[in-house]
């Protein structure tokens, strides 16, 4: 049995170009997202590296061990 032709449909103008704003709107969103998830990532990491300093530092002084600060 030979394969026939797919069958394609044609789109009017304003279905061609409903399609190119949803498209426009669906890239616009994902990288909005995109933005959000790295930023929030930089801020916890940003945050988290704060932290970590603090509890070196008072983790030093309890230990009575003198450490020159990094400038």
């Amino acid at each position: 049995m030979p394969m026939s032709q797919p069958e394609f449909i044609k789109l009017t103008d304003e279905q061609v170009k409903a399609r190119k704003r949803r498209n426009i709107a669906i890239a616009f969103g994902l990288l909005l997202f995109i933005a959000t998830v790295y930023a929030i990532t930089v801020s916890r990491m940003h945050a988290n590296n704060e932290a970590r300093k603090a509890q070196d530092t008072a983790q030093n002084i309890a230990a009575g061990v003198v450490v020159p600060e990094a400038n």
